[in-house]
């Protein structure tokens, strides 16, 4: 495995643990009626968010110096996009 190859696996792992933690914010603020905790949450949403764009912009960074299609990093970017759009929707439930 290349050092490449190496650090888009990390960021995947990452991505997936991102993900997960998204669901379970979302769950958490359906259950609870602790402002402090509802505001934790929201702050911690929004951290996540930030660093999902961050692994975004580094997916897209692999993925012009790769003249392949096929690749982990634009697996890594697919995921992002799509964890992101999680945790718009997500956002956007918030707010309900």
């Amino acid at each position: 495995m290349r050092g490449s190859e190496s650090i888009i696996n990390t960021l995947l792992k990452e991505v997936d643990s991102l993900t997960f933690r998204i669901r379970n914010i979302k769950q958490c603020l359906t259950r609870t009626f602790n402002t402090a905790l509802i505001n934790r949450l929201f702050k911690e949403n929004e951290l996540i968010f930030l660093r999902l764009n961050e692994i975004l912009k580094i997916s897209k960074l692999l993925q012009k110096h790769n003249p392949d299609k096929i690749t982990f990093s634009s697996l890594l970017e697919e995921k992002c996009k799509r964890s992101l759009h999680e945790a718009t929707t997500e956002r956007n439930l918030f707010f309900l």
